[in-house]
This record gives C-alpha cells, structure tokens and sequence, in this order.
C-alpha cells in the first residue's frame, strides 16, 4: 500500500465538440457562409440570424452554448438583455466587432460579453475561443454541480442524522451520498472502535464478492500507514489513501484533529481514479460527515446520561415501595410495544419512553403511609394519590426538554369514557402518550404482584384491556395491544423480566 495525495485521472467532461449549439448573429451573408461551414466542420450544430431582434428569443428557445455576436448589427444592449436574463445568464457571448478601441472593448465587457474579438480575425484563432470559452463554460457548470450535489449531500446527512443511539443508519446513507459523489458502486464506511486502536466496518455497499463485511476489523495502520504502530495522537491528513493491489482508495474522516473513521470507495474499473473535483467531493464529505459523526456520539452520551437520570429518578419512587420495583420500565416497555404497534415513529417513540418511565414521578409527594398501604385507600387517601399525576407534570414543568413528555405524565390516568383524572377529559382530547401509558400502567398492575394479592396470568390482564375497550382504553390502542399479544411480543414470562433502559432503548431504533 502506498499513499498518494492527489491521483489524476482523464476527464470524464464532455468532449469539446460534442454538437454544441452555437447561435451566429451575423448580417452578411458572406460572413454567414463562411463561419457556418468552418464551425460545422469543427462538429458544431449552427443556427443562424440576421435580426438583432429575435436573438433573445431565438436563445430562450434554442438554449445554445455559445452566441457569436456582431456588436454593429445588435449593440450591447442586446448583451446585456441576453445575460440579465434567468434563462440565458450563463450562455457564453462572444462579440466580432469592427471596432478596435480600448472604449469599445471595456464597453462590450461592461456589457457581460466573455470575449471580444475584432474583424478581421483568423479562423484558427476564432475557432481556438471558441473552444476556450466552452471549456469555461464546462469548468463552471461542473463547479456548479459539484456545489449542489455536495449541498444535497451534507442536507441528506444532516437530516437523516436522527438516532442518538445507533448510528448504523446514517452511515449507511452517509456511504450511498460519497458512492453518487465518487460516481462509485462499491464501498464502505470503517468508523474507530472504543479502543481506538481499530477500524471496524459499519457499512458496505455493491460488493459482490471479495469485498468487506459489516464488523470486520482492522488496526488503523492497515488503511492509514502513518498510524502503524503511533500514538494515538498522531494527526492524520484527509487525503487519498491508495491500495492499488486492492483497487480501492481510503478518504479518513477526522473531526477536531481525531480519526473518526473512512470512507474506503473501488473505483469504477472504467474510471481507475478519482477526477480532481471528485477528490474534492470526497474530501468535503468526509470532514462534514466526520463533524456529523462526531456529534451524533457526543449527543448520544449525554441522552443516556440524561435517560439514566431519569431512570433514577423513576427507580427513587420505585424504591419507596418493594411490590412495584421496576414498574416504570416495565410500563415503558409495554409502551413502546404499543407504540411500535400503531406505527409510531422513531422520534416518538424516545419522549414516549420517557414519559412512561417518569409517569410515576409524583409519587415522590405522596405519604408512604398512603402509598405502602396494604389495604384498601379510604375515599380521601385516594384523593391524595390521585394527586401524584398533577404533582408529577407539575415536578417537570421548568425543564423545556421535557415539553413533549410532560402531558403522558399528567394524563395516563385518563379513561377512555371521561371518567378518569386529574383532567376528566376523554377520546382524543387525551394525550396520546396518557392513552398509551394508562395501557402499560394497567397491564403491570394486573400481572405483578402486590402486598394485597398476586399476579394474574397475562392472558388474563389481556382480556380484561379488551374488555374496557371503547369505556376506559381507546378502542384503537386496546386493538394494538391486542394485536401484539397474539403475535407473541406480550407473553406470559414477560412480567417476571425487568427491562434494562438500553434494552428499552433498543426497542426504538
């Protein structure tokens, strides 16, 4: 393996000739003849006009590449009409004048002419601008592709960049973006494990066969030489890095001067190498992608330190009373079932899970003698329990992360009929997150024991959510629910599992 820093390789632009439009405004039928046969023998495609007025049109419609333009016959004007508008902006205008005064040629590119040429000129040197105006043309629209498939590149990561704990997703897309920039069919994405002594394969594309598998690793040191055997701060350079034997070339992404990970593409064989815009591409993606990456972790570790906050928080009012340890996870992982089951998308589902393992919370206010009573709650000590759903919402309500999780943990005790509290609102006028969560609540209340009575069997705490549904459940979510017992997600061992938060947190990837 050897690096190179900047490959050639032939241009893969269109050739010169390849039937460009070009459009002549030309009065003299002598001139006419004569340009049009020598541009037609160069294998231009040549429209010819001799009224100034229906060049503007006639280059709306024709959209040529290149106007050649005598200045005496239209004026610069004309030029100027052609390159304010819209549609003509860009085409290359090309003046043949007669006049030969410095006034005359900083006028005509006042005007927005690309070249000035005076009468009389050489064929060879007329049909050489020709050709080099075309080529700027070229340069420019490549540039300008360029730029607007690497903006579309860098929006597609930034908004497909959604999971703050998987990642495998977006570097999927992240290797079909570099695939379309490098005009590729195979590659993959190698990101640097928690060592950070090796690169492990986290996404491969178009290989048939011979080629990486997701979870192959290798030491740094066999994409990027540098690092064989050097420290860990050693810095890498974003740069081609080319195996020949391998025929593929290994673009590192590095944020904040650390190796995140590459990008590994194989060129087509009929390409052998990268164009010098294409290694740009390549470039700007992987330190976009890098800085994408790099954040999405940064996010990822303090979403679940924020989620093992909460799942203290909810474990503190578990604690208070031994027969309902784990409540909150379990409620949450019938949530998310339910969830899951109605179509919930992944953004849902995160502030859902938090909300069923916070729906509890106000609980804290509630008196142990009230809350661990074994025996049934006299009218008023309902009263008083009933107010930990309010306590709870009102616990959370300054913390603006929260704004979407906060109405789950006032309303789960919301009946489906009207009949339930703090709010007595019913159907719709429900939060979603309280209709969901008040299933789970119920669930786990049947199926665990308490200090006043044992669990009953799931089949059982099934039939009776089927049973209230349409009065205290919403008859959608009781179907959902049902609907997952039957294909087996709800079973009968499931309450005697407490769930850990990452395992909940798996059931929303």
């Amino acid at each position: 393996m050897r690096t190179v820093a900047s490959p050639q390789t032939a241009s893969t632009t269109r050739s010169d000739v390849d039937r460009r439009r070009i459009l002549l405004v030309e009065s003299s039928p002598a001139a006419q003849s004569i340009l049009r046969g020598e541009l037609e023998a160069e294998g231009y495609e040549v429209k010819v006009l001799d009224d100034p007025e229906k060049v503007a049109s006639a280059a709306v419609e024709g959209r040529p590449d290149l106007i050649l333009l005598d200045p005496a016959n239209a004026g610069f004007d004309l030029v100027r009409q052609i390159k304010s508008s819209q549609e003509t902006m860009e085409t290359s205008v090309v003046l043949l004048s007669t006049r030969t005064e410095v006034a005359d040629k900083i006028a005509a590119f006042d005007s927005g002419a690309d070249d000035y040429l005076t009468k009389p000129y050489f064929s060879k040197e007329l049909l050489a601008r020709v050709r080099t105006r075309l080529r700027v043309r070229d340069s420019l629209e490549a540039s300008r592709q360029l730029s607007n498939q690497y903006v579309e590149m860098l929006f597609g990561i930034g908004s497909a960049i959604t999971s703050v704990f998987k990642l495998d997703d977006e570097v999927e897309i992240l290797l079909r973006q570099a695939l379309v920039g490098a005009g590729a069919h195979c590659g993959s994405v190698w990101l640097v494990d928690k060592g950070g002594r090796n690169l492990q394969v986290r996404a491969v594309q178009g290989y048939r066969d011979g080629g990486p598998s997701v979870d192959d690793t290798l030491p740094l040191g066999a994409k990027i030489p540098a690092l064989t055997g050097a420290a860990d701060d050693t810095p890498v350079e974003i740069r081609l890095y080319e195996d020949r034997e391998a025929r593929t070339v290994f673009v590192p992404m590095v944020a904040r001067e650390r190796l995140v990970g590459g990008i590994e593409i194989q060129p087509r064989e009929s390409a052998r190498r990268f164009s010098p815009m294409q290694q740009k591409m390549l470039f700007g993606l992987a330190s976009q992608a890098a800085i994408f990456i790099e954040n999405t972790r940064l996010e990822r570790e303090v979403r679940s330190m924020f989620l093992n906050i909460i799942v203290s928080l909810a474990g503190a009012v578990d604690a208070k009373d031994a027969y309902t340890h784990g409540h909150s996870l379990r409620v949450a992982r019938t949530a998310l079932i339910v969830g899951r089951e109605i179509g919930l998308p992944r953004e849902r589902l995160e502030p859902l899970l938090m909300s069923a393992i916070l729906h509890d919370v106000g609980k804290i206010a509630i008196p142990d003698e009230i809350l661990q009573k074994p025996s049934r709650l006299t009218d008023e000590e309902f009263e008083v329990m009933k107010g930990h759903a309010k306590a709870g919402a009102k616990m959370l309500a300054h913390i603006p992360a929260l704004g979407e999780v906060i109405p789950g943990i006032r309303n789960h005790h919301e009946d489906w009929d009207g009949g339930g509290y703090p709010d007595g609102l019913a159907g719709r006028d429900i939060p979603e997150f309280g209709r969901i969560i008040l299933i789970g609540d119920a669930f786990d209340a049947m199926t665990t024991d308490r200090v006043y009575r044992s669990g009953r069997p799931v089949s059982a705490a099934m039939e009776e959510i089927r049973q209230g549904r349409g009065t205290q459940f919403d008859p959608d979510l009781a179907d959902a629910v049902w609907s997952a017992y039957e294909q087996g997600k709800i079973h009968e061992s499931m309450p005697q599992h407490t769930p850990g938060i990452y395992e909940l947190i798996e059931q929303i990837q």
